[in-house]
């Protein structure tokens, strides 16, 4: 079992943290437990105080979802502070006048993002943290006032910036500069800005900045209002975008100066979200650029590499043959089926993962059903491999977490164990299929792990969760160990030889579940004859913060892996057409991956980069729904599509390619979301479009994706799981019968036996 949350505090009452969130504009939502005081939220309060000043804020507290469940919601702009540099506010939790405790953080909890708020004409800053007694402390730090941008357009030989001043300071009526300032020198360039109102406008002529030399060159730009006014930075901090450097790629542009120096030059938003300009000497860039690949064209060179692939995989295959038949020959080439679990014993479940620290769907869809599991069962999560120190979604309580290679540099074993680890890491699986997208992650080491691991498992369930561990559990699972297979991609996606492997070897599991009818009738027709129990279970919906979305923002969401099958690059070119009509709205798209240079090379090529934004990676990803109007799948095959439901879940409507496999069996076209057909950039486009236009048609579909995605609850998917593990291991009858008097009986032809 996980150990109890740990806190740096030694206070023991109060309330502990159990989500600190941002709520909308300016105000952050703080949701915790009051433990003993079930049934007694309401009474308590959250009371902020400013810790070198007598001043208090209060925020009641509000009974959430039952239980010792309480939350509150502090408006941060009444947390300005009194002085000018930065004050910090202690959170505490008041059941009564008499007892007042510290808002405890648990170390698991991750905190609110900072915030820029507005008050009173100024800007702060508000940044939850942590004190060194584990306590929830709220920094609030005043910036300086500025122009905030909100359009930057890069011309062949010129930025043109257009932005609002914000700020107390009244703006002149005319002789405003836009002020160019190189860091280390302070040289200067200027140029005329417009003010209109709160309105400004100007031009950056990007030849005044080209100097000679081979130094790269940054220049900050401001905005002088006049003698009396200091200047004020360039930058944006009043949107809900917070890391402007990653989400933004605006285009570079080659520029001679007048001594025919030429220099290649970029807008560009620092860490702390104000604009810049980077110029980097033209001959320097080229050096810096990789060389060209030896070896002819890139289509050859693709070629070439395709087939030099293909024999890796051949000759890979072919060992890994030898290497099973040596195993069959140590480990004995069948295996009893497993008898029941002895009356009463809750029932051991296994669930092997690849990377249970990481981040992705399976991860997220697999911890939601080991947390409901584990209310019922023993369950142990196994992680293949470990390269985090903490993981990206938090492990839910009651699991037990392990690790097989912990390769974090902190663990790496010492003496002869780590000798072999580092000979054995060397050499490339031989039990991993080498068409499975886990085989370049594996090696000899994980190989020896694994095979102990799983061969050492005391009877129970084994829950097995990508095909190559699926083929892994039928060859080392010991007598008494039912194999549960998932397939969480569709049948027509695996490689040929892995493929193939599947049609051999997949009969030989107690269970496949499939996320799909489709896949249920492929997989089933593939069973038919054997005693493999094939089911349809669909992943059910994770937990996620964040609440429904109100609709009213310009902004459309997408979420995946950077890789080719999530089809980013067909969205970019339908949002593209979709900005010409609606330059207002935004993109934005959230995951991390290999194609992220590309997309940004995407986005300069279709103009589309102050509406089409790479967000990366985020822990919060339905906070960011909240965030959305319309959610966009642009997959070229799936083999669910979750994050649809997630989506859903947040009333978002979604716009979706018909691909296989698992849209066209979540959305009801026109009544919760709109199919178009696969990989038809047209349509998309006019798909988004028509959400976009059409308001109340958006907020219709959203009420009806919202009543969708309750049918995807974990309430109602995990007694699919129950059952099916009732029907493959069952537990001995309470009359005394002994482990063994209720055997397995085989569930008979699968597919053919009601598997649907």
């Amino acid at each position: 079992m996980q150990p109890p949350p740990q806190f740096a505090g030694e206070d023991g009452g109060g309330c502990v943290a159990r989500r600190i969130a941002l709520a909308g504009a300016g105000r952050l939502r703080i949701r915790g437990e009051l433990p003993g005081h079930a049934g007694a939220p309401g009474a308590g309060r959250l009371v902020i105080c400013e810790r070198d000043s007598p001043g208090e804020l209060i925020a009641s507290l509000a009974a959430a979802g039952g239980g010792e469940d309480v939350e509150g919601v502090v408006d941060l702009a009444r947390l300005a502070p009194v002085a000018d540099g930065p004050q910090s506010w202690d959170v505490y939790v008041e059941l009564d006048e008499s007892s007042r405790h510290p808002l405890r953080v648990p170390t698991e909890v991750a905190l609110a993002p900072p915030s820029v708020v507005r008050s009173d004409g100024a800007l702060y800053q508000l940044r939850p943290c942590v004190t060194e007694r584990g306590a929830l402390s709220l920094q609030s730090t005043p910036l300086r006032v500025h122009a905030e941008v909100r359009r930057v357009v890069v011309e062949p030989d010129a930025v043109d910036v257009d932005g609002v001043l914000v700020g107390p300071a009244a703006p002149p009526a005319q002789g405003a500069e836009l002020v160019a300032r190189r860091r280390g020198d302070g040289r200067e360039a200027r140029f005329p800005a417009t003010i209109a109102g709160d309105r400004l406008r100007a031009r950056v002529a990007l030849g005044a900045l080209v100097l000679a030399g081979d130094e790269a060159d940054v220049w900050d730009l401001y905005v002088e209002l006049g003698a009396d006014v200091a200047p004020v930075r360039l930058g944006a901090h009043l949107d809900d975008v917070p890391n402007k450097k990653d989400a933004f790629h605006y285009p570079a542009r080659r520029v001679a100066g007048e001594d025919g120096a030429e220099r290649e030059l970029r807008p560009y938003f620092t860490v702390e979200n104000n604009l810049s300009i980077r110029s980097v000497a033209a001959a320097a860039k080229a050096a810096a650029a990789p060389a060209a690949p030896r070896g002819g064209s890139p289509d050859a060179r693709g070629v070439r590499a395709r087939a030099r692939r293909r024999a890796v995989l051949v000759v890979a295959a072919a060992v890994q043959k030898v290497a099973a038949l040596a195993l069959r020959v140590v480990l004995g080439r069948g295996r009893d089926r497993p008898a029941a679990q002895a009356a009463g014993d809750r029932r051991k479940v296994y669930v092997l993962l690849m990377h249970a620290y990481g981040m992705g769907g399976t991860i997220r869809t697999t911890l939601n059903l080991v947390e409901y599991l584990a209310e019922r069962h023993d369950v142990e999560l196994i992680s293949v491999v470990r390269r985090r120190d903490e993981p990206f979604f938090p492990f839910p309580p009651g699991v037990q977490v392990s690790t097989l290679d912990d390769r974090r540099r902190s663990a790496l074993p010492g003496g002869l164990r780590g000798v072999l680890r580092r000979l054995l890491s060397r050499s490339p699986s031989l039990l991993v299929h080498p068409e499975d997208y886990a085989f370049p992650t594996c090696n000899l080491w994980t190989d020896l792990q694994m095979t102990r691991r799983i061969r050492g498992l005391p009877a129970g369930v084994l829950i097995t969760t990508r095909p190559a561990f699926n083929l892994l559990a039928v060859k080392l699972a010991p007598p008494g160990l039912v194999t549960v297979g998932q397939e969480h991609m569709n049948f027509n996606a695996h490689r040929p030889g892995l493929a193939a492997e599947i049609r051999r070897r997949y009969s030989r599991l107690d269970a496949l579940a499939v996320l799909t009818q489709d896949d249920l009738r492929d997989y089933g027709e593939l069973l038919a004859d054997a005693d493999t129990r094939v089911v349809r279970i669909p992943n059910a919906l994770p937990r996620l913060e964040g609440e429904p979305s109100p609709l009213d923002a310009k902004v459309v969401l997408a979420a995946g892996r950077l890789t080719p099958q999530k089809g980013f690059d067909m969205l970019i070119e339908a949002f593209a057409a979709v900005v010409r009509e609606h330059p207002d709205w935004q993109l934005r798209i959230y995951g991390g991956g290999p194609k992220r240079r590309r997309l940004r090379a995407l986005i300069v090529e279709h103009d589309v980069y102050n509406n089409v934004l790479l967000m990366g990676a985020t822990e919060r990803l339905g906070e960011e729904m909240s965030k959305a109007s319309i959610f966009a799948l642009s997959s070229r095959y799936e083999g669910f599509g979750m994050v649809i439901v997630e989506a859903m879940s947040k009333g978002l409507p979604v716009v979706s390619f018909d691909c296989p496999r698992g849209p066209n069996e979540i959305i009801t076209h026109g009544r919760d979301g709109l199919l178009v057909p696969n990989g038809d950039v047209a349509a998309f486009a006019d798909g988004l479009r028509q959400l976009i236009a059409d308001e109340d048609r958006r907020r219709r579909l959203g009420a009806a994706a919202v009543e969708k995605a309750r049918t995807f609850d974990i309430a109602a998917i995990g007694p699919k799981w129950e059952a099916l593990m009732d029907e493959v291991a069952p537990v001995a009858a309470a009359s005394g019968a002994g482990a063994g008097a209720g055997a397995l009986r085989p569930a008979g032809g699968g597919y053919a036996r009601g598997a649907r």
